[in-house]
């Protein structure tokens, strides 16, 4: 059998997987549940806890968005940073005021935290103070890039409310402002296919998942308390899969929500999107099981074969042998633009289609980089971690 034969035999292969795959991947996102769940006819009081550090992308309208809740019910809201001279915190301050000036619905305050504890990253810290301060009988922690509207928040409830297992519901993440810079498509694909879309078509029609995602989380005070509260994740670089392992580990369930959250990072730099993408490879070894990377494990493998079978037609080969690996390796590409289309991501320019295919290529480098220097800097801290990405020491 000739060496033109078996590269294109191969690359066969892979793309009839690679199509059913697609085709299998774009049904199910077509076919996700809208709107709440029927049969709520009230909704519990709720504290919207927002642990924050630095500043970010549009963050005093992501301040006053987060007010503006639209929940049914009681809802109070809790700002935590772990001192004044966080640029940030006056913003919180200015949208606290003039969210009580206004009379709006819901309560809301800025909570000073002090410096973390060891042992604890700042974003769990905060955590924990905030929930010291809680009143409602429903606890939930928000990221300061999200810009949530007045339908997230009553959606999770009602998703929560709807199943007496479930323990925590989180809203999937979107992406979805126009690029501004390559560092944005890269951050926006991960976001929105590898990781939101991916989710999705793995869900059932019970949509649960073993673990959390915690742009925006929801908890019953009660299953948090089971758990051992925030406090359980002790020694943890990643929060939200941590405790959403925890709460299945006591019987409970993790559900996704059906109304989508906004997170308004922009105008990232390519090398920002590097050290984002490096992060989030560093909390997936934290907490997603392997059940779950197991389907992108196979794409990111046919993936590299491709591209090295494209590599050896190339020097070996006849020209027209390169064509079935090349074909392979766009595909792959345009996989994932089109799962980031249909969760409302926004269309990427020409000039950046090529970071499409970024995060697969970059994805070795860093995980060689996590290897040989296993910390990461975020929000301001300097994290060093051990092998199952806990904190070291």
């Amino acid at each position: 059998m000739s060496f033109s034969t078996i590269v294109a035999g191969i690359a066969g292969l892979i793309l009839l997987n690679l199509t059913w795959d697609h085709l299998a991947s774009v049904r199910a996102l077509r076919r996700r549940p809208l709107g709440r769940p029927p049969g709520i006819d009230s909704y519990p009081s709720v504290t919207v806890i927002r642990p924050v550090k630095g500043t970010d992308s549009g963050q005093a309208e992501n301040f006053r968005a987060a007010l503006d809740t639209g929940y049914g019910g009681e809802v109070e809201t809790i700002f935590v940073f772990e001192d004044e001279a966080d640029p940030g915190h006056p913003l919180a301050v200015a949208a606290v005021e003039e969210h009580t000036r206004a009379g709006r619905h819901g309560g809301a305050r800025v909570v000073l935290s002090g410096s973390p504890r060891p042992g604890f990253t700042g974003k769990i810290h905060n955590m924990i103070a905030g929930v010291q301060e809680a009143h409602g009988s429903l606890i939930a922690f928000g990221d300061s890039d999200t810009r949530p509207d007045d339908e997230v928040l009553g959606n999770l409830v009602a998703h929560l409310l709807a199943d007496p297992k479930a323990g925590a519901a989180f809203a999937p993440p979107v992406a979805a402002t126009p690029p501004r810079t390559a560092g944005d498509v890269g951050h926006h694909i991960v976001l929105n296919a590898y990781l939101t879309a991916g989710m999705e078509v793995q869900l059932g029609p019970d949509r649960e998942l073993p673990f959390l995602m915690g742009q925006l989380m929801l908890f019953r005070r009660e299953a948090l308390e089971a758990i051992g509260g925030v406090e359980s994740a002790e020694g943890q670089l990643v929060d939200d899969m941590f405790l959403g392992g925890r709460l299945v580990d006591e019987g409970y369930r993790n559900v996704v929500g059906t109304h989508v959250l906004r997170i308004m990072d922009e105008g990232l730099r390519f090398t920002d999107f590097l050290r984002l993408w490096r992060r989030w490879l560093f909390c997936g070894r934290g907490g997603i099981p392997l059940s779950f990377v197991w389907a992108f494990a196979i794409r990111a493998t046919s993936f590299f074969v491709g591209l090295g079978l494209m590599i050896a037609a190339a020097v070996a080969g006849p020209a027209w042998v390169v064509i079935p690996p090349l074909t392979v390796v766009t595909l792959e590409g345009l996989h994932y633009l089109r799962l980031h289309r249909i969760h409302g991501g926004a269309p990427v320019p020409a000039r950046w289609l090529w970071m499409v295919w970024m995060p697969y290529l970059a994805a070795l480098p860093l995980i060689v980089s996590m290897l040989i220097r296993p910390e990461l800097e975020w929000r301001g801290h300097t994290y060093r971690v051990d092998r199952k990405a806990r904190l070291a020491g």
